[in-house]
């Protein structure tokens, strides 16, 4: 009997130690979330954003496709900076047009790509129509 209420005590104490280390985390974590800058994403990427990312950046840019890794589209900016669309939508997927984009950079995000940064598109327009397709009929 005295062995049952022994560990009933130590149980007892330790799950009450627990809660109490408990609601010091949940009082920070409430703390630091009232001093951190609220940032609402104008698009709902599958990836988290991050303060930096949400810096809107418009340029005109041309479409390349690049035969590496399996394929895949890029944009060569005017000012030579080479971003990895990570929505471009297939209308513009056209190897040698022109867009204007507006988005933001994606940091921390890895690719096996590994060209250009990553870039999420929240506005594009055709400038000048290039080669429809992909891959195996462009090059």
């Amino acid at each position: 009997m005295n062995k049952q209420i022994a560990i009933l005590t130590l149980t007892s104490s330790l799950l009450f130690s627990c809660q109490q280390a408990d609601m010091k985390s949940t009082e920070k974590v409430t703390s630091d979330l009232q001093t951190t800058k609220s940032v609402t994403p104008t698009v709902s990427p599958k990836y988290p954003l991050t303060e930096v990312d949400m810096k809107q950046l418009s340029f005109t840019a041309t479409v390349k496709y690049m035969n590496l890794e399996g394929g895949f589209f890029g944009l060569v900016a005017k000012d030579g900076k080479h971003w990895l669309p990570m929505n471009l939508n297939k209308t513009f997927q056209q190897d040698g047009a022109v867009i204007k984009v507006r988005g933001h950079a994606v940091e921390g995000l890895m690719t096996i790509q590994q060209w250009g940064k990553p870039f999420s598109i929240t506005h594009i327009e055709l400038i000048k129509a290039g080669r429809n397709g992909t891959g195996k009929n462009l090059h």
